[in-house]
């Protein structure tokens, strides 16, 4: 998303853009598969009514029309049971908290929803502000579960912003005026969107490579019309200007011979990766979009049922799930087999639903990112990633996406933000 859209709006300022991509395929963590012979998404998605950047860019590819709205159910598994969590009313009456939990858990949500700005919330570790705010009980039963979960047993390495972006967030989309309490998504998949994107480049003159691997960059001091080589195995692509959309790992591979200064917070960049078995289902596995776990043993950090928010009829009448593992990059489940991730799902759903078995499931697959959320250490806000790394190169990537956890419209936004930026690095005049 982020190449793309900053692609096409450098295509419409005039400039002839190449993106070159190496899988043969569009989208990133955004792209589609299949399974069971269905075409799927490799990992889940949807919409909030805030997220503005996304939407309009949608509308500006003319597919308004395919975008869908639905009321979602929200739960939670704690204590061995389905519990629900979709409204306030479930809210108050969820038994796994105390009349004091309840008082505790509306205050830290409201303190990061009355505060406008996250940098008083960066120097400060999630765990500490979690437990300040809403107690040890509280954050042991409910907070560190989900934060373990998502983020992994470094979690104390994460600000306290970005426990506020994530609550600021879902307060925003819930006071969204026409689709509040509502997520959208692509009819379709998200393919769609992509698919417009490279007609609309290309349409502008722009060239879009994709399947072809991008070994290296260097500079090109023998040519007159270019101050930068782009390599491939096949060829060398000369350019005026080259904008990084890459993780960091490979920009500081790309770039160790070529700057020397603005690489150093490039290397400080830690992601999380994810490891996501996706599951086609004869029936619903929950009645829920998303669910919570509070279970320390769970292997996945929560299941994500996208048929509930789609409708089973994007899949022909079936269930799709899917079961995510966040884990950092020394993690030994990286080494896993599929069978082996599916396996733990098993065992897993099994605490859910003690009757699921393997004639339920149609088909299954695990897909892995390695490079998915950037870690958002005490203190980042000061040293988040440059865009100028040299004259006519820059860099943006989800590196750059701080407090917020990387989603398209964050993507967009980011791009939006950094493009004048841009401009003047690649010294192109509007």
């Amino acid at each position: 998303m982020t190449g793309l859209t900053l692609a096409l709006k450098l295509a419409c300022t005039g400039q002839k853009v190449i993106v070159h991509e190496q899988d043969p395929y569009l989208g990133g963590l955004t792209s589609e598969s299949t399974l069971g012979g269905i075409p799927i998404e490799r990992f889940y998605h949807c919409i909030l009514p805030t997220d503005f950047s996304l939407l309009q860019l949608i509308d500006d590819l003319g597919l308004t029309e395919h975008i869908g709205w639905n009321r979602t159910r929200t739960g939670f598994f704690t204590d061995g049971k389905l519990m629900e969590m979709t409204t306030v009313k479930d809210f108050l009456r969820f038994p796994a908290l105390t009349l004091f939990d309840r008082i505790r858990l509306g205050w830290t949500i409201a303190y990061c929803g009355l505060n406008r700005s996250w940098q008083r919330l960066d120097n400060e570790p999630i765990g500490p502000f979690l437990i300040r705010h809403s107690g040890k009980r509280l954050f042991e039963s409910i907070w560190e579960p989900l934060l373990l979960a998502k983020l992994g047993p470094q979690y104390n390495r994460f600000a306290a912003s970005f426990i506020w972006a994530t609550v600021y967030r879902m307060l925003s989309a819930r006071k969204a005026k026409g689709r509040s309490e509502k997520l959208g998504f692509v009819r379709g998949r998200y393919g769609k969107v992509f698919i417009a994107l490279r007609k609309k480049i290309e349409s502008l003159g722009g060239e879009v490579i994709v399947g072809k691997a991008v070994k290296g960059i260097s500079r090109a001091n023998k040519s007159a019309d270019s101050r930068w080589l782009v390599h491939t195995d096949e060829q060398d692509f000369p350019a005026q200007g080259i904008v990084l959309c890459v993780p960091t790992h490979l920009a500081t591979k790309w770039l160790s011979d070529s700057i020397d200064e603005s690489l150093k917070s490039l290397y400080e960049v830690e992601y999380l990766g994810v490891i996501c078995e996706v599951m086609l289902l004869k029936s619903p596995l929950t009645p829920y979009y998303v669910l919570n776990l509070t279970d320390r043993t769970m292997p996945f950090t929560g299941v994500i049922e996208t048929s509930n928010l789609t409708g089973r009829e994007e899949y022909f009448g079936h269930s799709l799930v899917y079961l995510p593992r966040y884990r950092n990059q020394n993690s030994e489940l990286w080494n896993k087999s599929d069978s082996y991730i599916h396996q733990e799902s098993m065992d897993g759903i099994r605490k859910i639903n003690p009757t699921f078995c393997e004639e339920d499931i149609v088909a299954w697959s695990v897909n892995r990112a390695r490079y998915v959320q950037p870690i958002h250490p005490v203190g980042w806000g000061n040293r988040i990633p440059p865009v100028r790394l040299a004259p006519g190169l820059a860099y943006v990537s989800t590196a750059q996406i701080h407090p917020w956890t990387v989603f398209n419209d964050k993507a967009i936004e980011n791009v939006d933000a950094r493009f004048a930026e841009v401009m003047a690095i690649l010294q192109i005049n509007e």
